[in-house]
């Protein structure tokens, strides 16, 4: 049985309660929401919190979570939504993850649980619904700008991988729709020499086949990679491909004291910063840009260096259109959960 971390939001946990799950399945950490319904508006009570890699076959762990909330607090859970990083079945209902060996199957997932209304969503998307519900002070602001009424968002974030999510105002129904997007996957346009050994480097030492992708610069094994790539440009005759690679917060906590770990930090801000206005410019995100997962949260001196708005306002043509969209960081971890349980409640999924 899948030993989950627990975290408690309320006081005390209610009792004997029918609640809702809304679950964030990524690359690296899965975490589970328990969310009770008051006034249409899901309240987070507790989650619960799993290393990826542990998760061998997703219903059999999806029951061990069911089991232990029922065991410790009686609460049912008949509703759930997981959001998953990869592209997602038209009908909502099965997901591969793009960065894990597992399968996300709704129809597999009632089989084995109790569970009678299960929905798989694009993680990114769930995002979108889950802005509204976190705290103001979790919007940390970038650049103020000037955000255009019901004009496009843009949302992006880079952890295990890179994920992205367009937001557009509808009419009808009077609120912002988001529709995910793979763009993480786009190929990655070199833009000077350094970044042309960079890839060059990237395609030797893995031995691609393909481009190199924006996700393979911007996510966790990307800072890995930029880090290798220093060293292996160096001239200490130190090879990092052939020592144990820093964790890449070691890499971004060591950049006042190592150069190579400096190096990584402003480069790998540039390339955040290039890919938040390419997206920006795509969607025309005048409505602003939000900037999601761990890497962004967890590094927002990233968001005080020249080399980011530098980066991110330079463009020919469209320079002062850039410089009046808003840019946040999203710092709540669970916008993700919240999204969740929102998408449920919002779209009435399992009326």
């Amino acid at each position: 049985m899948i030993q989950f971390k627990e975290k408690k939001y309320v006081t005390s946990v209610p009792r004997n309660i029918t609640c809702i799950l809304g679950a964030d399945i990524g690359g690296t950490n899965s975490n589970f929401g328990i969310f009770q319904v008051r006034d249409e508006r899901p309240i987070l009570l507790l989650s619960l919190h799993v290393k990826s890699k542990e998760i061998k076959e997703f219903p059999l762990a999806v029951n061990d979570l069911l089991s232990f909330v029922k065991q410790t607090y009686g609460i049912t859970i008949s509703h759930a939504l997981f959001a998953a990083a990869g592209v997602v079945s038209p009908d909502k209902d099965y997901s591969k993850p793009t960065n894990l060996p597992i399968i996300i199957d709704a129809a597999e997932i009632k089989k084995a649980t109790e569970l009678t209304c299960v929905y798989v969503v694009n993680d990114f998307e769930v995002i979108g619904y889950g802005l509204d519900l976190i705290a103001p002070k979790d919007l940390v602001l970038v650049n103020k700008g000037v955000a255009r009424e019901r004009a496009n968002k843009a949302i992006l974030g880079a952890g295990t991988g890179l994920g992205k999510c367009i937001m557009i105002w509808e009419q009808d129904r009077d609120q912002y729709i988001p529709i995910a997007s793979e763009g993480g996957h786009e190929d990655f346009a070199v833009q000077n020499g350094l970044e042309l050994e960079l890839v060059e480097f990237i395609k030797h030492r893995e031995k691609r086949p393909c481009n190199i992708s924006w996700e393979d610069v911007l996510s966790g094994q990307g800072i890995q990679r930029i880090y290798q790539f220093f060293h292996a440009r160096s001239n200490d005759g130190r090879d990092a491909v052939r020592e144990q690679l820093p964790h890449p917060d070691e890499i971004f906590n060591a950049r006042n004291d190592d150069q190579h770990s400096r190096d990584t930090f402003e480069l790998y801000t540039a390339l955040y910063a290039r890919c938040a206005k390419n997206f920006a410019l795509d969607v025309l995100a005048c409505g602003g840009v939000y900037i999601a997962g761990g890497i962004a949260a967890n590094n927002l001196e990233m968001f005080k260096l020249p080399q980011f708005m530098d980066e991110f306002v330079n463009c020919g043509k469209q320079a002062e259109l850039l410089k009046e969209v808003p840019i946040w960081v999203i710092t709540d971890y669970n916008v993700s959960l919240y999204g969740a349980a929102a998408y449920l409640l919002i779209e009435n999924m399992c009326d």
